[in-house]
C-alpha cells in the first residue's frame, strides 16, 4: 500500500500529493514525542477515502521513531492502515476490528451480492428462450435466406455460446462459494479446497470433483451442470435438420384445351374449295415422320417448376381407331386373269374396295373418305392397310392380313402431368358424334360437327369447312400406294401422265427380305412401322391423331381455346426442429437457476461470508500461522498436496478476522 504525507488540517483533498519535508520542531521543545505538521493519509484508490472530518489529528510519527525505522513494526501506528500487517498475533493475523471492516468494504465489494450472477443467469435464460423462439418460428417453414450468407445454424450456435458463457458465471461463483460453506459447516480435508476451486474453473475440474465424490450433494449438483454445459454447443448443431418436401402451388402451371375449330383457307379450284392452315400440315408431318413417339411435346404448356399436374382436361381432339379386317379378305384377280390360272398374278380385296393386286405387292395403303362409305358424321378419313407377310413370320410365306384405321373428330378426357420437364398425357375417355350425315346437303349449308361430352354435358364443335379442307389435302397426301418387291418396277420413273403407275420412290431398304420399292413416303412410313414395332401401324395412327390434337389445342385464336390452370409441384428444403435436442439447453438453464438458489440459501443458512471464487479471500482467510508453519517445512508442491489430503481444516471465527480463517482441526 502507498502512503504520502499531506498537510493537516488544511488539505483540500485526500488525493492531493504533497512532498514530505523533514518535520519541524518548535524551539525549546526538543524532547521526544513532539509532533510535526504532517500526517499519513491512505491514497490506495481501491479503498474509499475517509471523510476529512473523521481523520484524527495527532496520527504523526515523532522524530525519534522515524529515525529508528521507516514503515517498520514499531514505527507505524496501530490505528494506521500500515499497521494491519505490522504485527501478527497467535491467530496469524494482525487485523483489528476496523481493519476488518475496511477489508470487507473494499476487497469484497464486488462480490458481496449475487447481482452479477443473477444478471448472467437472466442472460442465459433469454438466450435459451431466443433459441426456442427462433426454432418455433421457423419450424416446418422453408429454409430462410438471410443476407451475408448467414445461416440458421449460425444464429443458433451464437445463442448457444451466449447461453453457455452466461451459465458458467453462476455455476463458477456457486461452486466457489460452496467451498467456503463446506469448511464453515464442518471440518474437511484441505485438498477439497483445491477440488472445489478447480471445479469452479471448468468442466475438467467438475469431472474430477464428481469422480472423487468430494463435492457433497450441492457441489456434485453444480459440477454435473458444469459438465452438461459442454453438451450445449454440439446439441445446438443437432437441433435442426433440413429435409425436402413437395410444395403445391396454383401458379405457374397452365395447360390448353380446344373448344372448337373453324380454321381453313380458301382453295383455288373446284376439287379443293378449302385447304388446311400450315400448322395442321406441320402437325401431320410431325406425326408421320418424327419417329419419337412424343408428338405431344409441341403442346405449349407452362410449368414453372418442371413438375406439374392437372385435373382431367376435356378438349376437342382427333381420335384414331384400328380394327383387324383379315377375316373379310377375299381373293382378287385383275381383269383378264383367270381365277384358276396363274395365282401369282392375283391378289386380295376387301368389301370396302381396298385391293392388294398381286402377291408381289407385299404392302398396300388405300385411303377412303366419307361419301365412298357410310361413316359417322365425325369421320375424317379411313386408311386400309393390306399385306402378304406376317410381321414376325418366315420369309416368302404368304400370310395375307388387313387392317383398317380411322381418324375422327372427338372429345377426349385427358389426364395430363409434367414430370421432370417431360409431358405425359393419357386419354381416359372418348366421346364421338355417331350421326350419319345427310349426303343430299350442299356445302354452303353444311352444319358443324357437334360433340357433347356425356361427363360434363359441354358441347365442342368442328366446322365442316375445316374438315373438308383436311380431306382435300389428305386425298393427295394419303393417296393409294404400295410397297413391292417386283423388279419390273426398278426402271419405272415418276410420271404425271394419267394412268401411269404411282411410282414416286425407288428405295432399297433392309427392313424385310429383298429389295422393296415404295410409291409414296407415307406408304414407306407405315411399312417401316409395321415391320419395326409391335402394333406399328396403330402406333403411327396414334401419333398422327395426337399431333393433330396438339395443333387444335395450340391454335392462336383465343375464342377457340381455353387455358387450364393446374398445380405446380416444387421441391423445397424446409426446417425441421428436433425438439428433443432443444430440451438440453432448456433443462441446463433451469438446473443452473436451481443450483444458484441452493448456493444462495446455503450461504444464508450457514452465515458464510460471500467470498465465492475471490483469490483475495484465499489470501486473507487462508491457513492460520500454525497451519502455514506445518506446510512450510515440506519440500515441493506434491508433498504439500499429499499432506493436504490428510489434514482436515475448518473455517473458524477469530478475533480481528471477520469471516474467520482456516484452522487445522485434525491430522490423519
Amino acid at each position: 500500500m502507498a502512503y504520502q504525507q499531506v498537510q493537516n488540517p488544511n488539505i483540500a483533498s485526500a488525493d492531493t500529493i504533497v512532498t514530505a519535508p523533514e518535520p519541524a520542531h518548535a524551539p525549546g521543545n526538543t524532547d521526544a514525542g513532539e509532533q510535526g505538521p504532517y500526517q499519513f493519509i491512505n491514497l490506495d484508490t481501491s479503498y474509499p477515502p475517509q471523510d476529512p472530518s473523521q481523520v484524527r489529528e495527532g496520527q504523526q510519527l515523532n522524530q525519534q521513531e522515524k529515525q529508528q525505522t521507516q514503515f517498520g513494526e514499531e514505527a507505524v501506528s496501530p490505528d494506521s492502515p500500515l499497521g494491519w500487517d505490522a504485527k501478527r498475533g497467535s491467530n496469524g493475523t494482525g487485523h483489528t476490528g476496523r481493519a476488518s471492516q475496511l477489508s470487507r468494504q473494499s476487497i469484497f465489494s464486488r462480490s458481496s451480492t449475487w447481482t452479477f450472477e443473477v444478471a448472467s443467469l437472466i442472460v442465459a435464460i433469454l438466450a435459451v428462450a431466443a433459441i426456442i423462439a427462433v426454432l418455433a418460428f421457423y419450424d416446418n417453414k422453408p429454409l430462410p435466406s438471410w443476407p451475408s450468407s448467414i445461416t440458421l445454424n449460425a444464429v443458433i450456435a451464437v445463442l448457444a455460446t451466449v447461453a453457455t458463457a452466461s451459465m458458467s458465471v453462476p455455476l463458477s461463483s456457486g461452486l466457489g462459494q460452496l467451498k467456503w460453506i463446506r469448511f464453515r459447516e464442518g471440518r474437511a480435508p484441505l485438498s477439497d479446497m483445491e477440488h472445489f476451486d478447480d471445479a469452479s474453473r471448468g468442466a475438467l475440474g467438475a469431472i474430477n470433483l464428481l469422480f472423487r465424490a468430494r463435492g457433497g450433494l450441492a457441489g456434485s449438483f453444480g459440477a454435473f451442470i458444469m459438465v452438461i454445459g459442454l453438451l450445449l454447443s454440439p446439441f445446438a448443431q443437432q437441433m435442426t435438420i433440413y429435409p425436402s418436401r413437395e410444395v403445391h402451388t396454383r401458379a405457374g402451371a397452365v395447360n390448353m384445351r380446344a373448344l372448337k375449330y373453324d380454321l381453313k383457307l380458301s382453295g383455288d379450284d373446284d376439287l379443293a374449295a378449302f385447304v388446311p392452315i400450315l400448322p395442321i400440315k406441320s402437325a401431320v408431318y410431325n406425326g408421320l415422320f418424327a419417329e419419337n413417339n412424343k408428338p405431344s411435346m409441341n403442346l405449349p404448356v407452362k410449368c414453372s417448376t418442371g413438375n406439374c399436374t392437372w385435373g382431367e382436361i376435356e378438349t376437342l381432339a382427333i381420335c384414331h381407331s384400328c380394327v383387324d379386317m383379315t377375316e373379310y379378305m377375299t381373293r382378287y384377280c385383275a381383269a383378264g386373269v383367270e381365277a384358276d390360272g396363274n395365282q401369282t398374278l392375283c391378289g386380295w380385296q376387301l368389301p370396302s374396295g381396298a385391293v392388294l393386286n398381286t402377291s408381289a405387292e407385299v404392302f398396300s395403303m388405300t385411303s377412303l373418305f366419307p361419301g365412298s362409305f357410310n361413316g359417322a358424321y365425325s369421320t375424317i378419313m379411313r386408311l386400309v392397310f393390306m399385306g402378304t407377310e406376317a410381321q414376325l413370320g418366315p420369309k416368302n410365306v404368304l400370310k395375307p392380313w388387313a387392317q383398317q384405321c380411322t381418324l375422327s373428330a372427338c372429345v377426349q378426357t385427358i389426364s395430363s402431368s409434367i414430370t421432370n420437364g417431360e409431358l405425359n398425357e393419357t386419354v381416359t375417355h372418348t366421346a364421338l358424334n355417331e350421326t350419319v350425315p345427310n349426303t343430299q346437303s350442299v356445302i354452303d349449308h353444311l352444319n358443324p360437327v357437334d360433340i357433347t361430352s356425356p361427363r360434363t354435358n359441354e358441347t365442342y364443335s368442328m366446322s365442316m369447312q375445316s374438315i373438308l379442307a383436311w380431306q382435300a389435302w389428305f386425298a393427295t397426301l394419303f393417296r393409294n400406294g404400295t410397297a413391292s418387291r417386283n423388279t419390273d418396277y426398278i426402271n419405272q420413273t415418276m410420271s404425271t401422265a394419267p394412268g401411269s403407275p404411282n411410282i414416286v420412290v425407288n428405295l432399297t431398304v433392309g427392313i424385310s427380305e429383298g429389295e422393296t420399292f415404295f410409291d409414296t413416303d407415307v406408304v414407306q412410313a407405315f411399312y417401316w412401322n409395321y415391320y419395326e414395332y409391335p402394333a406399328g401401324i396403330e402406333m403411327l395412327m396414334h401419333d398422327l391423331g395426337v399431333s393433330l390434337t396438339v395443333s387444335l389445342r395450340s391454335v392462336n385464336k383465343a375464342a377457340e381455346k381455353q387455358e387450364v390452370n393446374g398445380t405446380a409441384v416444387s421441391v423445397e428444403t424446409f426446417v425441421q426442429v428436433r425438439w428433443g435436442f432443444v430440451a438440453v439447453p432448456a433443462v441446463a438453464v433451469v438446473l443452473t437457476a436451481a443450483f444458484l438458489g441452493v448456493a444462495v440459501w446455503k450461504t444464508w443458512r450457514s452465515g458464510t461470508k460471500l467470498w465465492k471464487s475471490s483469490a483475495l479471500a484465499m489470501l486473507f482467510h487462508g491457513l492460520d500461522e500454525g497451519g502455514r508453519e506445518r506446510f512450510e517445512v515440506l519440500d515441493g508442491l506434491q508433498a504439500k498436496k499429499r499432506e493436504a489430503r490428510g489434514v482436515k481444516v475448518k473455517l473458524e471465527e477469530t478475533d480481528g478476522a471477520a469471516g474467520g480463517v482456516l484452522k487445522i482441526d485434525r491430522v490423519y
